[in-house]
């Protein structure tokens, strides 16, 4: 222990150290966040090993966003009537494509006639107060589309000159966020559940429909969308699920969902505005992955150099913690060495290790209990950012 001459300051110093070493895995502990870590994977615009590989042309990154879409199932219903077709949800058009199908068996769901039929039937709905009932009724129903809001102009014209595929695409949403639940426990926001599910419905919708009808429909979804990382998030991450489907048509549903729990994961600071969209990666933003080493005692004087795959990524200020925030995360393993650079009182480094988000260390947890090493030795662990395949308790991180 230091002389009794120590400073007040330093009393304060040491009692703060003495409460941090006490925390529990749901404390905070006091650190500087003020290290954005720039570990940037190497990720190109361009899928990893497609260089022989077919897929269709549709299938494209960033640059390439149109939502046409014609085949020999699409109407010839005339911009002219969709536009004086009123504005209107996915639920919306669900009830009309079903109650005309009941009214009107004889009419070709492909054809023109029909398509006016759910449009004279959104009218009739529309005009009502039925809507606004349900509206004030509903109850919070999770879905690729959210209750009650209108779909955009792109949406609304695939669905009505492609009512069929419309109508099993909205199948194929729900099948997902039933498939995300049962798997994540949750249907999540920015998180590997929410990567999963959009990749999940461009799969469903490229084989119940085709994958050119599926990048046309998923990118009228997001035509309305700020092109903010959120966006690029979901674009990168649909174009996945057909990549996968293009890969292997005749895979089951089953065997869809192992292969995209399985698939390689990248974590992007949202902060860092960086997400490309044309990568071999299921994107995610949230939570955040961060890194932080704390002196853990005896004596609370000692400083660590943090080296991540034999990079440094700063010290730790003498006695207290530091948090390093990184930039990016893709899945794999990588070296993690602290190095006690300085013994204070030569009494023994003592630190522990966190990782917040779905990084764990070696030994399969997030945090180590105190470790003690001496001063110029190094303790070496190893952290993993995993794929979705991983206990189902975390999947949620």
């Amino acid at each position: 222990m230091r002389s009794i001459g120590f400073s007040f300051c330093g009393l304060l110093v040491l009692l703060l150290a003495l409460m941090m070493s006490c925390q529990n895995d749901d404390e905070i502990i006091p650190s500087n966040p003020d290290a954005i870590v720039d570990y940037d994977p190497v990720v190109e615009g361009v899928f990893e090993g497609d260089e022989s590989a077919e897929f269709p042309d549709d299938i494209e990154p960033e640059g390439n966003l149109q939502t046409s879409f014609k085949d020999s199932e699409t109407n010839s219903l005339s911009n002219a009537a969709i536009d004086q077709a009123p504005d209107f949800s996915m639920e919306e058009f669900v009830e009309a494509f079903d109650k005309v199908s009941s009214s009107f068996q004889g009419i070709n769901p492909s054809s023109n006639e029909f398509a006016e039929k759910i449009i004279d039937e959104i009218k009739s709905s529309s005009s009502s107060s039925s809507r606004t009932a349900r509206i004030n009724n509903s109850k919070d129903v999770q879905s690729i589309f959210d209750k009650f809001n209108n779909l955009t102009p792109e949406e609304k014209s695939l669905v009505l000159k492609n009512p069929v595929k419309a109508y099993r695409s909205n199948a194929a949403a729900n099948a997902a966020v039933q498939a995300t639940v049962s798997l994540f426990g949750e249907n999540g926001y920015k998180t590997r559940s929410d990567a999963f599910r959009h990749s999940y419905w461009n799969w469903l919708m490229s084989k119940c429909c085709s994958v050119e009808w599926a990048r046309a429909f998923a990118t009228a979804h997001e035509s309305q969308t700020p092109n903010n990382d959120d966006k690029r998030m979901d674009l990168n991450n649909n174009m996945i699920g057909r990549r996968l489907f293009a890969g292997n048509p005749s895979a089951s549903e089953t065997e869809a969902q192992a292969a995209l729990l399985d698939y390689k994961l990248l974590w992007v600071n949202e902060e860092q505005k960086n997400v490309t969209v044309g990568i071999d990666y299921l994107v995610y933003l949230s939570p955040v992955q961060s890194l932080t080493v704390f002196d853990d005692g005896p004596e609370y004087d000692d400083i660590y150099e943090i080296l991540w795959d034999g990079r440094l990524l700063g010290t730790t200020p003498q006695g207290g913690s530091r948090a390093f925030e990184f930039s990016q995360i893709a899945s794999g393993t990588y070296d993690l060495d602290i190095h006690c650079t300085l013994d204070g009182t030569k009494g023994g480094c003592g630190f522990q290790i966190i990782l917040d988000g779905a990084m764990r260390l070696g030994s399969g947890e997030r945090r180590t209990p105190q470790i003690v090493i001496g001063e110029s030795t190094v303790h070496n662990n190893q952290a993993t950012f995993p794929t979705m395949k991983v206990r189902k308790i975390d999947l949620a991180n």
